[in-house]
């Protein structure tokens, strides 16, 4: 599609993911030249940092594409909420969840052909407290492995990651929460409650079937609290697709709700980041239309 012309803004997060970076970059940096009429490149060695950049970019670039994981991809997002300007992805994590939600390849060659020629979208965003997500954000045993997995995990992949939900599972704690929304109060003894965007965590693990990006709405998703074979049965069902079709899975849509722990503080993430400070009590809302994203170019 013919487009006017655009500045884009590559934040780099060198450690994320399995490829080596500094091989894609200057054919990236040399193909995106072609199309744009300006492109620039930063590192950033954390989350963190890659929002920051972003912010201080805002009046200067059209275009913010995060090359990382979905946690760098987190941070320039959150910075680019109701702000008119577009996200841009390039993969190179390994979970993914974002890209392979909105269809955006996983391979960051081809992704590079959806910076230059894909269509730009607006898709609804989360708000759990102070932090923003876009994909998926949770509390109980995904909070728990997400602390694990960011302060004590020394590589990233997949394997990391099945590891440290077994460590989780066998040391997490009791998790009893109440759950108030406009309609509805219950409780609850729940092994992980979901709030989510997209259908999937990443890496194809499907938490909530019928979410929509589009809908003005986010899904509240609980796994209830079982015995170890069975959670770990229960667990391998997220692959499936069909998770909503077991007595354990419960699931709500919702615009605001109040989550409290009735055990004390418990962990939290939000797109995969764990969320440090541990609360109990959350308010969760979604953002309508909160964002501009850059996918894949609809076929007519």
């Amino acid at each position: 599609m013919k487009r006017g012309p655009e500045k884009i803004l590559l934040i780099l997060n060198p450690a994320s993911g399995f490829i080596s970076k500094d091989i894609a970059v200057s054919l990236i940096l040399k193909k995106l030249r072609r199309h744009f009429s300006s492109v620039s490149l930063v590192n950033t060695n954390s989350p963190l940092q890659a929002g920051e950049v972003t912010r201080q970019g805002l009046k200067h670039f059209d275009i913010f594409t995060a090359f990382g994981g979905d946690g760098t991809v987190n941070s320039v997002a959150a910075s680019l909420i109701n702000t008119n300007k577009i996200l841009g992805i390039l993969p190179g994590g390994s979970g993914n969840g974002l890209a392979r939600n909105l269809k955006i390849p996983l391979s960051w060659l081809r992704a590079l052909h959806t910076l230059i020629s894909g269509q730009d979208v607006f898709i609804d965003a989360g708000k759990i407290n102070n932090n923003f997500f876009l994909n998926v954000a949770g509390m109980g045993l995904d909070g728990l492995i997400s602390k694990k997995f960011n302060l004590e995990s020394k590589t990233r992949g997949i394997l990391p990651y099945f590891y440290f939900a077994l460590k989780g599972y066998l040391e997490m704690p009791q998790f009893k929460v109440r759950v108030t929304t406009a309609t509805s109060e219950f409780e609850e003894d729940i092994m992980l409650l979901a709030l989510a965007n997209f259908r999937q965590y990443g890496a194809k693990a499907v938490i909530a079937p019928h979410a929509s990006p589009y809908d003005r709405l986010l899904d509240l998703c609980i796994l209830k609290r079982s015995k170890l074979i069975q959670s770990s049965l229960n667990i391998q069902r997220l692959f499936t697709g069909n998770i909503h079709k077991y007595p354990f899975y419960k699931t709500l849509k919702f615009d605001r709700v109040h989550i409290r722990s009735l055990n004390g503080p418990i962990p939290f993430h939000f797109d995969g980041e764990y969320g440090g400070n541990e609360l109990i009590d959350y308010d969760i809302n979604v953002i309508p239309a909160a964002i501009k994203v850059r996918v894949p170019a609809f076929k007519k």
